[in-house]
């Protein structure tokens, strides 16, 4: 079976981190930065490149106690990255322009040694994306009508070049990583392969949520939540300790559900149903360690918060052996657990790539300077410190 690796999600992260640095200069001029015998990138790619290495540079300042915002002396600061490697902040952001362009050279090269391509309606679909958030922006669907032309033209930026750094980049990435581990790649995974890490690795569950607290209104008529009394508490705990036992004894979690719909009235059922990898359960850190416990096709009660944010659950493991063939016969959900067991080796080969890549640099590239980024933040002043002491204190009166 070949995995379908969606564009969508891949092209959306490249043009917020685009969004995010307006001064973004991709002009696909004539002028190059990087090249290898078998492609070349313009000027306007490392400058995209240095503009996200700035913005990520300047996030890690921001956590040091010595940051000022007002000035560009934070670029002559140490950063550590998030890999545990530190470095001036000026020269980590031409340090890492200088490999996120290697890798777009990397992900070309990596295709032509493959032999990856990229069809025709796979192109057209994220071109025409691409062209939506040029015209109206990434926002539209919600509303809010930004194009991402009137915040990129200014700089020279034209369409084209847009949609070589978003939609040419993202279906190239994908297209080899499914080259690569998809049927008939050079390291294919198997179907087996997949299901025998999909058991390891992922959870099917599920939980029926429980809150112990209700929406009440205050003597100003303002809503908050209150906290159920203990008595209260105690007969939910009561209750879905009972049907874990009832689950214990042989009784199925789908009876159990209805049980409880039906004595609390329901329209529908509560039951909450999630297929996910084991450490990244999004129920919370508390229902992940409960499941890591739990042994197949049981439940236990997990309690998490307390007072008036206090929820309860019953929570049920399935066992991902029994799911697993459904599961996977999803190409989406496929080309998911696929991305997860193989994008840490996925990123090792593209770094390999790299380090034996054939390159030239244009001493052009060693002009741009990321202070041209800087944009001075507003110092506080006196009166508006003055002011939010004051409302601050106003409130806690």
């Amino acid at each position: 079976m070949k995995p379908t690796v969606k564009i969508g999600s891949l092209l959306l992260a490249v043009v917020m981190a685009l969004s995010a640095v307006l001064a973004t200069g991709c002009s696909m001029g004539k002028e190059w930065s990087y090249k290898t015998s078998d492609k070349e990138l313009a000027i306007g790619v490392y400058i995209y490149c240095l503009d996200l290495a700035y913005q990520q540079a300047q996030t890690k300042a921001k956590e040091l106690d010595d940051y000022d915002g007002t000035n560009d002396k934070w670029l002559d600061l140490e950063i550590t990255d998030d890999d545990g490697n530190t470095a001036v902040a000026r020269q980590w952001i031409k340090d890492d322009a200088q490999k996120k362009c290697l890798n777009f050279l990397a992900v070309e090269k990596g295709m032509k040694d493959e032999g990856a391509s990229v069809d025709e309606a796979t192109q057209q679909a994220a071109d025409e994306q691409a062209k939506t958030y040029w015209n109206v922006g990434q926002y539209a669907n919600y509303g809010y009508i930004m194009p991402m032309s009137k915040e990129l033209e200014p700089y020279g930026i034209s369409y084209d070049s847009f949609r070589y750094c978003t939609s040419q980049y993202s279906v190239n990435y994908s297209a080899l990583f499914a080259k690569l581990y998809g049927e008939g790649g050079s390291q294919e995974v198997s179907d087996s392969e997949l299901e025998d890490y999909f058991i390891e690795n992922y959870v099917d569950y599920s939980y029926i949520p429980v809150q112990l607290y209700e929406a009440s209104t205050d003597e100003a008529g303002e809503s908050k939540n209150v906290a159920l009394s203990d008595e209260k508490i105690a007969d939910y705990t009561s209750e879905l300790e009972g049907y874990v036992k009832d689950i214990d004894d042989g009784k199925s979690y789908d009876d159990v559900v209805s049980e409880y719909t039906e004595k609390h009235e329901l329209s529908q059922s509560p039951a909450v149903d999630n297929t996910e990898q084991l450490e990244n359960v999004s129920a919370g850190d508390q229902i992940k360690d409960a499941l890591k416990e739990l042994g197949n096709n049981k439940a236990v009660t997990v309690k998490v918060g307390e007072g008036d944010s206090g929820m309860l659950y019953l929570v049920y493991k399935r066992n991902s052996a029994d799911s697993a063939k459904d599961y996977l016969e999803s190409e989406t959900n496929r080309a998911g657990v696929l991305n997860t067991m193989k994008k840490d080796d996925f990123e090792d080969y593209l770094k390999k790539i790299v380090e034996d890549l054939d390159y030239e640099k244009n001493s052009a590239v060693d002009g741009y300077d990321p202070k041209m980024f800087f944009v001075a933040e507003q110092p506080t002043t006196a009166a508006e410190e003055t002011t939010s002491a004051e409302e601050e204190t106003t409130a806690g009166e």
